[in-house]
């Protein structure tokens, strides 16, 4: 079996699943939204811990890195292609919050989560969020998108990108494709956005059957 073009279709696959994902995730209305697919932050099957580093460019900054992979139970999954787009200008996500520059810097973690909720060894996950940072001065920041995903209270899963971004709501989206051996059982999810000493996280589950 070629097992290398194997893993090039399912992460194909989950990569599609998740821009479909994204597509039907709610946004606003601002005009111009674009999803952005970055098949070059794929980490191919086998990936795990901080083992694994593959750059992209990423929008609204300069370049970021999908960081750390699969482990333990999972080892044998793969970690799809890193999806995103930006659903508020500065302006409009400042009105949606009733943002003052007074505030200072602020993270907001809008929505953290699994889609499907419940899948099947093999499968693909997507794990997504929406945040809002905003800023006195309007200048782009640094910021971090960690994942941490735990089964049993032991970590399987860790990817996590680094980049700069522009003041917004963003959302973004990790697929994670399930090893055929898959255990079954519940995965906690915790999202962490950070940026400087401001943090934002949100924690939920999905369930392999």
């Amino acid at each position: 079996m070629n097992t290398q073009g194997y893993n090039r279709s399912r992460l194909t696959a989950g990569s599609l699943a998740a821009l479909l994902l994204l597509a039907a995730i709610p946004g606003c209305e601002s005009a111009g939204k674009t999803m952005t697919d970055h098949k070059d932050t794929a980490i191919g099957a086998g990936v795990g811990g901080a083992g694994g580093a593959v750059i992209g460019g990423l929008a609204g900054g300069t370049k970021g890195a999908v960081i750390g992979g699969l482990l333990g139970v999972l080892a044998g999954g793969a970690v799809g292609n890193y999806v995103e787009r930006q659903d508020k200008d500065r302006a409009a996500a400042a009105a949606a919050t009733g943002y003052q520059a007074s505030q200072g810097n602020i993270v907001r973690l809008e929505n953290g989560q699994v889609q499907p909720s419940t899948a099947r060894a093999g499968e693909t996950v997507n794990l997504s969020s929406t945040y809002t940072i905003l800023t006195p001065s309007n200048q782009p920041m640094t910021i971090q998108e960690s994942r941490e995903v735990r089964h049993d209270g032991a970590m399987v899963a860790n990817p996590t990108v680094n980049t700069q971004r522009a003041n917004g709501t963003f959302t973004s989206t990790v697929p994670i494709i399930l090893p055929a051996d898959a255990r079954k059982g519940v995965y906690d999810v915790t999202t962490t956005v950070a940026m400087g000493d401001r943090t934002a996280r949100s924690m939920t589950s999905f369930t392999v059957q």
